[in-house]
């Protein structure tokens, strides 16, 4: 039995542990039962073998297929996971439980918000209640850079303070209603008002500086908006079409960095 689920860029700056995008860039997983278990490929096969355990009995003999990069901020362990959910379950019962895949993805990684967008696609709105799709404008393209360097979620989430100001939070409620409203109209003058983030990038910035480098060139090059995917170290701009060249361009000139261009993912996993 098969499932895919897509990679996802999470946070999108004030959207922190709330909010995120799926884009097409997908994780495969096929499951059948075997005499033992097995991964493959091989690698660190742990984590799948663990949380495979919670969901069957019975050895599975499973298989990963991904094209999303690993350590990079777009989402690759909740896309694993929601698909090898999605997987079993088709393999126990034949049918999709899309509320069950979420729950368990989230438990997995520990917030919601990557789990949200691998399970239900599009953009959306996680926390606090059941996961909730937001309207995105069909002229939205993501643009994303990816560095060869990676930065694990751990240590991003260390470098966080324990409390912020209520400035800060004041500024960063309006730049996430600013972001929701302009990704919905597609409105790129509203989007430039979101403005850089206060609440965690920073600090994120501050442990591989590539990261303000790129945001800095795609600012530079007309982007309306830019933000860290996830914990990062990958960037990602939301513009209009005729923005796109430009911006991949700017990312394209800093050295170990290389540029994807994914469609908006509609659908999780499928």
């Amino acid at each position: 039995m098969k499932a895919s689920a897509p990679a996802s860029s999470a946070n999108l700056g004030p959207g922190f542990d709330c909010l995120a995008l799926a884009v097409e860039l997908r994780c495969s997983v096929s499951v059948a039962p075997g005499d033992r278990w097995t991964v493959s490929p091989a690698g660190d096969d742990g984590f799948i073998v663990n949380a495979a355990k919670e969901l069957h009995k019975e050895p599975l003999a499973i298989s990963i297929d991904s094209e999303i990069p690993v350590g990079r901020g777009l989402g690759s362990s909740a896309a694993v996971i929601a698909a090898l959910a999605t997987a079993i379950g088709r393999l126990r019962n034949g049918e999709d439980d899309l509320e069950g895949v979420f729950e368990f993805t989230a438990a997995a990684e520990g917030h919601p918000d990557n789990a949200a967008a691998a399970v239900f696609g599009g953009l959306v709105l996680s926390g606090g209640g059941s996961p909730h799709r937001l309207a995105i404008h069909d002229s939205i393209r993501p643009i994303i850079a990816v560095p060869d360097e990676t930065l694990p979620t751990r240590e991003a989430r260390a470098a966080l303070p324990d409390s912020v100001s209520i400035g800060t939070a004041t500024r960063t409620g309006s730049r996430l209603l600013r972001l929701a409203e302009g990704l919905r109209t597609g409105d790129t003058g509203l989007l430039e008002t979101v403005g850089p983030d206060e609440l965690h990038e920073p600090y994120r910035i501050a442990l591989r500086p590539i990261i303000g480098e790129l945001m800095a060139a795609a600012r530079l090059a007309g982007a309306p908006f830019v933000a860290m995917s996830g914990a990062g170290p990958s960037v990602i701009a939301l513009a209009g079409e005729n923005d796109v060249s430009a911006i991949r361009t700017a990312f394209e000139g800093v050295p170990a960095t290389r540029v994807l261009t994914p469609r908006i993912a509609s659908q999780g996993v499928r």
